[in-house]
């Protein structure tokens, strides 16, 4: 009998062991450890998508100011859908030139565009580049009504410029100021172009629309020093404002002069153009072709009829080109293999003549 008992302890005392042991085993495998046959990429994380929809990534040795918004992943294809995203002047983000979208492989994205720099809610992001502006700040005084311009001939308030548009012009040309932003405007009012060591030029057709706007000519010299100059305001009781490097000149590189016997005159081609800027400047391909529309700040642009991109033996020509404002729109077909680097920019007329360039206006990032 008491044998008996000995072997009852002895059983359960190793079912007691037997299922402590399972527990064990259990406790080993709970779900998210790694395993051997599990893939763990670089990073130290198991195969999936590091970023989520909203994140704006990028190089961490990258000096551009554009990163790459995550739209989504798609798991089925391993690829996330990705656009470029653009910084406001602030440095927060941000804006898109437009709705397209491109895949890209989940692989090269963690591998090459490993720093985070924000989060964003993809709806709430700007489609459209915003417009250019300069900020003037704000007095600490209280905000009142702005009188017209009759009720303020003999205003004692001081006139204020916020902006003007366009805000460039070409030596050489008559530029015609559709908007020149601002308060206490009043009747009677003059407008003037100053840079320091150099002689004023003062605006033409003068007409105050109302105490905030201004629309005028500024007819530049050929002579006209390139660069930036200070936009000046007087009021008939001789309270004037300036604005510091509001307007800016750009040297006219088609101009040429010719001689007669009896006297020299200066001429400027009229099918020539100007090319100051493009927006944008950059675009990043990594792989995968793109279509982009490339906003060209100039003069004379509507002399144009296509545009190109070149570098070197390549050359990618314009599929359209339209006047979009004071700026030439072009929409450009950048392939999959196109070289990265920067590209001159060429505005050529119908007959395929070159009308200007500038060298260095466009970078391709791969």
């Amino acid at each position: 009998m008491r044998t008996s008992a000995w072997v009852i302890v002895v059983v359960i005392t190793l079912l007691v062991a037997g299922v402590f042991c399972a527990g064990c085993s259990d406790e080993g495998a709970k779900p998210g450890d790694v395993t051997a046959t599990e893939t763990v990429t670089s990073a130290g994380t198991t195969t999936g998508a590091v970023y989520a929809e909203g994140d704006i990534v990028r190089k961490p040795a990258s000096t551009l100011s554009t990163g790459l918004l995550i739209i989504g992943y798609d798991a089925g294809t391993d690829m996330y859908e990705r656009a470029t995203i653009f910084p406001f002047s602030d440095g927060s983000w941000g804006y898109r030139l437009d709705s397209k979208t491109s895949m890209i492989s989940r692989a090269t994205i963690d591998r090459d565009y490993t720093e985070k720099v924000g989060t964003v809610t993809v709806s709430s992001v700007r489609i459209g580049a915003p417009t250019i502006t300069t900020t003037v700040p704000p007095t600490t005084t209280k905000a009142t009504t702005a009188p017209t311009a009759t009720e303020t001939t003999a205003s004692t308030t001081a006139p204020k410029i916020n902006d003007i548009d366009p805000f460039i012009g070409t030596a050489g040309t008559t530029v015609k100021i559709t908007d020149l932003k601002g308060s206490n405007f009043v009747s009677g009012a003059t407008v003037a172009l100053t840079k320091t060591g150099e002689t004023s030029i003062d605006a033409t057709d003068v007409s105050v629309s109302s105490a905030t706007k201004i629309t005028c000519k500024f007819a530049l010299p050929l002579s006209t020093e390139p660069g930036q100059w200070n936009v000046v305001i007087t009021n008939p009781d001789k309270q004037a404002y300036t604005s510091a490097n509001l307007f800016t000149v750009y040297k006219n590189t088609s101009a040429t002069a010719t001689a007669t016997s009896t006297s020299t005159t200066t001429t400027t081609s009229a099918t020539s153009v100007t090319i100051s800027m493009l927006t944008p400047d950059q675009q990043f391909i990594g792989g995968i072709a793109t279509t982009l529309n490339i906003d060209i700040s100039g003069s004379n642009l509507g002399a144009g009829n296509k545009a190109t991109l070149s570098q070197g033996s390549t050359t990618i020509t314009s599929t359209a080109y339209g006047i979009v404002g004071y700026d030439a729109r072009v929409t450009m077909p950048i392939p999959s293999n196109a070289p990265t680097g920067y590209y001159k920019v060429t505005i050529l007329d119908s007959n395929n003549n070159v009308l200007g360039f500038k060298d260095k206006a466009f970078n391709i990032v791969g």
